[in-house]
């Protein structure tokens, strides 16, 4: 009897009546889900942390612009043979004619203004996203890798709508760091549908002699010359908006020289050599001459001292030309040290080639306006190698300063028609080794008094 009224007590506390007697009973605690940071692994990282709603959204997607994004290297090849090739790549799909090709300052600060990091980021949903943000419907993407002594190119187009590798092309060269410029240029042709014919077989040719200067006509190769009085000046950033490599400005005192009143042309240059090493030939005699190295430049140099050496119609001395030191070039290209931003003054537009208005080719020279001492293109339309190895910059006042005995590569000044504005500023800096040979490379000849 005892157990039945019991068991009757406990239903009687468990009807309806009885909770709506006592209240409602305490609901059991619940937990909410963790949040996604709580259970995301430590070493994720996403590929934009703003939230959603702070994104920056993809602009208007034009299927006929393309983006040229730096190539990858590997072990074993140094990350400054990336630059020039990649530069290679996005001017031979300019000249295809298929795309239009979004140039590298435009798309450094779209990506830089949203903060995207595409270091080591070569496919995949991050150089998608990438090609959301630029507006582009298009990729090119790719590696350079070395084997042994065999370099490896391999470039990939990308559809930035579906993510997918549309078409991809690769090439080995066992050859040296200047001629991948070749290769690439195959790979791009390819990439782009264009018919690639079997290599002829040259026949033999001989380069007709050069003539030597005869007497009282030392202009043959029409070289020109300008007298540049010496003097102090303080060389560097002087503007405060230059690389690290520009300080300390410090101040420099060169002797009195000679320069060359415009770059070397590829005219002079088969007056001299007897060949034409340039990419833009089709621009003309006037051109300068560029995919020349360093050593190219001495080469050249010692050829003509030989033919103008004692000449009487020589412009200086005894005829002896050379490259200007770094210090020269800088005190010539600033008007004999003024404070110009660029060389001729603080207008880019009026005195020099650069990537916003050359139309990606080189020009001829003096085109633009000269600098205060008669000088034409030390600012932008090819770069301009100089004597001086790499180096940083000493406090101390120095006169008439040879450079360094050895470093990573020899300079380069000016800028050129590839490059952006901040790259053509009369002291921006740029090195590259002695055997290396660009389209956007050349010289311009000095002497002493």
């Amino acid at each position: 009897m005892k157990r039945f009224l019991t068991i009757l007590f406990i239903l009687f506390l468990t009807t309806p009546t009885f909770a709506f007697l006592v209240g409602p009973s305490k609901p059991e605690e619940t937990k909410e889900p963790p949040s996604p940071a709580e259970t995301k692994p430590a070493d994720v990282k996403p590929v934009n942390t703003k939230p959603a709603e702070e994104r920056p959204k993809p602009v208007k997607r034009i299927d006929t612009m393309l983006a040229v994004f730096d190539l990858e290297t590997t072990e074993g090849v140094h990350k400054s043979v990336a630059r020039p090739l990649t530069d290679s790549i996005r001017l031979e799909v300019v000249r295809a004619g298929k795309y239009k090709v979004i140039d590298r300052s435009n798309m450094d600060k779209i990506l830089g203004e949203q903060k995207l990091q595409l270091s080591g980021c070569v496919s995949g949903e991050c150089i998608v996203e990438a090609g959301q943000l630029l507006g582009v419907g298009r990729i090119i993407t790719g590696s350079v890798s070395m084997v042994g002594k065999t370099y490896y190119l391999s470039l990939s187009l990308i559809n930035v709508e579906s993510g997918e590798i549309e078409k991809s092309s690769e090439d080995k060269c066992k050859c040296e760091i200047d001629d991948l410029i070749e290769s690439s240029k195959r790979l791009v042709k390819k990439l782009m549908g264009e018919a690639m014919p079997e290599p002829a077989i040259a026949s033999e040719t001989k380069q007709p002699p050069s003539t030597p200067f005869s007497k009282g006509d030392f202009k043959d190769p029409g070289i020109e010359m300008v007298y540049v009085k010496g003097g102090c000046y303080q060389m560097g950033d002087t503007f405060g908006d230059g690389n690290s490599d520009e300080k300390p400005v410090h101040e420099v005192c060169p002797d009195d020289f000679y320069i060359g009143k415009y770059e070397v042309t590829q005219g002079q240059w088969k007056a001299i050599m007897g060949n034409n090493p340039s990419y833009f030939k089709d621009c003309g005699d006037n051109c300068p001459v560029e995919q020349v190295s360093w050593n190219d430049a001495q080469e050249f140099i010692r050829k003509l001292n030989q033919r103008t050496k004692n000449n009487p119609q020589a412009p200086f001395g005894k005829g002896e030309f050379r490259l200007p030191t770094e210090a020269e070039w800088e005190y010539a290209a600033r008007s004999g040290g003024k404070s110009e931003k660029y060389s001729g003054g603080n207008d880019i537009d009026s005195v020099a080639w650069y990537n916003s208005n050359s139309g990606s080719k080189t020009h001829p020279v003096g085109q633009k306006k000269p600098n205060g001492l008669g000088l034409y293109d030390m600012s932008g339309n090819v770069w301009e190698w100089v004597n001086d190895w790499y180096g940083s910059y000493s406090s101390g006042s120095q006169n008439n300063p040879k450079g360094l005995s050895s470093g990573p590569g020899r300079v380069a000044r000016g800028g050129s028609w590839l490059y952006s504005a901040r790259f053509v500023r009369a002291s921006s800096r740029n090195f590259f080794t002695p055997d290396f040979r660009g389209y956007f490379l050349g010289f311009r000849l000095a002497g002493s008094k």
